[in-house]
């Protein structure tokens, strides 16, 4: 079932089995009929799905390049579905969604219906009303990586309830680590490759866990696309996580680019190995950033000094190793110097154990 939407805009479409990067979206002065391959739900469908924005269906906040102050919530589509609904936050600028944002908005929709791999979250649905704008996505069944590995605060959380999207009361073993490396490795490299799609704010709040601990990555945002290595975003963009982010962009401010992918997708890594967060305030200002910290200890070698003490002896040096130099690859100072995400994957490829 598809609805379509008039726009301004030129749309390159992309093969999703090639492995080539083609814009996805160019601007143009020409007008385009687009496609919506995602149902859209009226405001009261929406309300009916939610229980009204109930609190008890509140999941979390946060924020975007183009959207701050979201707020998401446990949905119940009208086929049973549950889903996750992104209600995007109103523009600072002039406090309502006007004609402009809402054709941005269906525009946007209309490329992120687009996208499909095992590895994304998958747009389901999205409404667009008076003063409502929101996003339907899949449900992560388990949580994000953030938290299973962290804690919602950093904390760790008693056994959860089943759906609850609490986290586990397991540790993440070695192996269960390394799948969940090499699927948000995959899901980057799909947005990289297929869809000339850069992520920019790849984090583990944004790897997202569902049955089978299997990942996929989220919030994931389509901008106007451009030439190059940038292709998100043609202006510079605010970060969402300092702890992720690259030092050229810190140095020179620079551009939305696929290596700051790469620098982000180092420091998950770092986390699956060490256990700890990207920043983590209460372990003072020398330890503080898991960058600053992890790197210098990997360079020694020493796998003890720096591997996840909640894994016990269970995992292989080896492989620790390798992991360990393949985040090393990723958080090198040089963007240029970082690999790309799918020579990444091809090298955690060849660790994870099928």
């Amino acid at each position: 079932m598809g609805w379509t939407s008039a726009f301004f805009g030129r749309l390159m479409k992309s093969d999703s089995s090639s492995t080539s990067a083609t814009p996805l979206f160019a601007v143009d002065s020409t007008e385009l009929v687009l496609t919506v391959d995602v149902p859209e739900l009226r405001a009261r469908e929406l309300n009916k799905a939610t229980r009204s924005f109930s609190s008890a269906r509140l999941i979390g906040e946060g924020s975007s390049i183009h959207n701050h102050g979201t707020v998401v919530y446990r949905a119940t589509l009208p086929d049973g579905t549950a889903a996750a609904a992104k209600v995007l936050g109103r523009p600072p600028s002039s406090g309502r969604w006007g004609a402009s944002e809402d054709a941005f908005l269906r525009q946007q929709v209309s490329l992120l219906s687009t996208l499909r791999h095992d590895n994304l979250v998958r747009l389901l649905g999205y409404t667009i009303a008076p003063d409502l704008h929101v996003l339907l996505y899949e449900f992560a069944t388990v949580s994000t990586l953030h938290d299973v590995l962290h804690g919602p605060r950093g904390e760790p959380q008693p056994q959860p309830q089943p759906g609850s999207g609490s986290r586990p009361a397991v540790t993440l073993s070695w192996e269960q680590r390394t799948r969940i490396a090499l699927d948000a490795a995959r899901g980057l490299q799909y947005l990289h490759e297929a869809a000339a799609v850069t992520h920019w704010g790849i984090n583990s709040t944004n790897v997202l866990l569902f049955q089978g601990l299997r990942a996929k990555i989220a919030d994931y945002d389509v901008f106007e696309q451009g030439d190059g290595d940038m292709r998100a975003c043609n202006r510079r963009a605010t970060p969402i996580n300092v702890a992720c982010v690259p030092p050229e962009y810190v140095t020179r401010g620079s551009r939305v680019a696929r290596k700051a992918d790469v620098y982000g997708f180092g420091v998950v890594l770092l986390e699956l190995l060490t256990g700890r967060k990207s920043f983590d305030a209460t372990l003072g200002p020398s330890h503080s950033m898991l960058v600053h910290w992890a790197i210098p200890l990997l360079r020694q070698g020493g796998i003890e000094q720096w591997i996840d003490p909640k894994l016990g002896t269970q995992y292989p040096p080896a492989e620790a190793l390798k992991l360990a130099r393949i985040a090393q690859q990723c958080l090198h100072d040089h963007a240029r110097s970082r690999p790309s995400i799918g020579v990444i994957a091809q090298m955690i490829s060849d660790i994870v154990r099928d």
